[in-house]
């Protein structure tokens, strides 16, 4: 009898533990405070840098199974009013702000809400509330350059930006830099600009224009709007490249794609926010950390396979893999330094 009783005391015990144990994982999930996004204008859908950010944020949503808020502006001016909603309503627990436009209007709210956490990608703002997220783009670019100047025919290659602002202007002199460094002939034509990160249109006249110079690849760093400079590639059957995510999917003649790992920055972030170690401060990773690179590497191409299903159908030459990797190898040990725009101190 005193067994019986002593088992079922056990029993009962390990019942009111796991009972405990989830009570409190429902009482922390209800009183954990939400995920805020605050997209680039370009908005959603487009297949680069708005949908990686917000894949970084879907995966820190269900992780730590919390809510998840977003808002996708379509001008500048709209910044500064999501940004001091969400930071008002007292909502959350970190509020990302995607693109390098926001700072302005976060330099101001930050420090209306200090006691707000704040993230923001691609560019600094200097409050202690703030985590700035910046990549260095041009490292991930000269891989991407290296593959065009190994892969095209004509010798010449286009690149289009949505923006002329230092920030693309980093993605262009790295991948002008691994051009010249594969050392096969191959030059880039003058950059071209559409003006803004939502005109798929222009995007696709500005690719044409560039083709009918003589491009076989075009590269286009332009949100929504390099969308039509890659349709422009598909219908006059030369190469493109992809940026931020992997775009390798979105026709049949995608080479490879720069990758920008804003979900692993995003992610990281909520993250600490979550397990108490958020601290505010400029953060800036590259080739060596794994927030940039490029999709065609071993390494990301599975991950890019096995989360998107996305597979690509260009074939690659081991040899030009080879040279890339050696390109990669050597940005990590310092023996590659990768210039940048003179506004990044290159």
């Amino acid at each position: 009898m005193k067994r019986v009783l002593s088992v079922s005391c056990i029993f009962f015990l390990l019942v009111l533990v796991l009972l405990s144990c989830n009570f409190n994982q429902e009482a922390w999930a209800a009183s954990t405070k939400k995920i805020g996004l605050i997209c680039a204008t370009g908005g959603l859908g487009d297949k680069s840098f708005n949908d990686i950010a917000f894949a970084g944020a879907t995966q820190a949503k269900e992780e730590f199974n919390v809510e998840f808020d977003y808002v996708e502006p379509k001008a500048v001016a709209e910044y500064e009013g999501y940004q001091r909603d969400f930071a008002m309503s007292q909502e959350y627990e970190i509020i990302i702000c995607i693109g390098f436009d926001q700072a302005d209007a976060l330099n101001k709210i930050a420090a209306e809400y200090p006691d707000q956490k704040f993230a923001l990608v691609d560019m600094a703002v200097e409050q202690p509330n703030v985590a700035s997220l910046l990549f260095k783009a041009n490292e991930g670019s000269f891989l991407l350059g290296v593959v065009a100047a190994n892969m095209s025919q004509s010798k010449k290659i286009g690149m289009i930006g949505g923006m002329d602002i230092p920030l693309i202007r980093d993605f262009f002199v790295g991948f002008e830099a691994g051009v010249k460094w594969a050392n096969t002939g191959a030059e880039v034509l003058p950059g071209v600009f559409v003006g803004n990160w939502a005109d798929p249109t222009k995007g696709k006249e500005l690719a044409i224009s560039l083709i009918d110079s003589g491009a076989d690849i075009i590269w286009p760093s332009a949100g929504k709007s390099g969308l039509g400079a890659l349709e422009a590639v598909k219908e006059r059957d030369v190469f493109g490249m992809g940026v931020d995510a992997c775009q390798c999917y979105v026709n049949e003649k995608m080479l490879a794609s720069m990758t920008k790992r804003v979900d692993i920055a995003v992610y990281e972030t909520i993250k600490s926010a979550y397990d108490g170690t958020f601290q505010g401060g400029v953060l800036e990773k590259g080739v060596a950390d794994g927030w940039v690179g490029m999709c065609r590497l071993s390494e990301e191409e599975e991950f890019w396979e096995e989360k998107y299903g996305f597979v690509h159908s260009v074939s690659f030459p081991q040899e030009v893999l080879d040279i890339v990797i050696e390109a990669q190898t050597k940005i990590k040990t310092g023996e590659i330094i990768v210039p940048r725009p003179t506004e990044f101190g290159g």
